[in-house]
């Protein structure tokens, strides 16, 4: 059998699973209000499927919508989520996930099925609080 190791365990077991989203079509200010009341930084925007469809965070937010002074209540999140995710699948292991993070300079990445319908969302608070060193 082999010997389990942080690096090898699966991110199935250190993902973050119970996530809230927001719909495509919805709009950013519907996000914003979204964020506030569920206090987190980061939505999975999602298809009626349930298909990762983009990231919106609040950075996207600040910059390309307040900082540009576009109009919150009109604006769609798919006008200025991610679009160009970086995801993995339930087969990959917490050693894959901090490489990947380590390599593109990033803090979140979604986990898809094979269907590509979101599961879950690993990020860099996650590996820290399963023991994993950053430095």
């Amino acid at each position: 059998m082999k010997k389990l190791t942080t690096a090898n365990v699966k991110v199935s077991r250190v993902m973050t699973k119970n996530l809230v989203t927001v719909s495509l079509g919805s709009t950013v200010e519907e996000a914003v209000k979204r964020m506030i009341d569920f206090d987190v930084e980061c939505l999975p925007v999602v298809d009626s499927k349930g298909k990762l469809q983009g990231l919106l965070t609040f950075r996207d937010i600040i910059i390309k919508a307040v900082y540009s002074q576009a109009d919150v209540k009109k604006l769609k999140v798919e006008d200025i989520m991610t679009k160009d995710l970086v995801t993995c699948n339930l087969k990959c292991t917490v050693l894959d996930v901090v490489k990947t993070m380590k390599s593109k300079n990033l803090r979140r990445i979604p986990v898809v099925n094979t269907r590509n319908k979101l599961v879950g969302l690993i990020t860099d608070f996650d590996l820290a609080l399963f023991g994993w060193d950053f430095k």
